[in-house]
């Protein structure tokens, strides 16, 4: 069976998720959107920690 790493080993892009998950929390998922494409995180990335908290990655 796979498992998924438990962190990203791209570290800026680590620390642009981070900033684009408070982002979300504090100013609401379009701000954290535009910040995440911005900083060139990937659009399947910023699917998946925007819109389904349950598959982040955990560390």
């Amino acid at each position: 069976m796979y498992k998924q790493p438990l962190r990203r080993r791209d570290v800026l892009t680590r620390f642009m998720v981070d900033l684009g998950i408070h982002y979300l929390e504090v100013m609401g998922l379009v701000k954290a959107m535009h910040f995440l494409r911005r900083h060139h995180v990937p659009d399947t990335v910023i699917a998946r920690v925007l819109h389904s908290p349950a598959y982040r990655r955990r560390y």
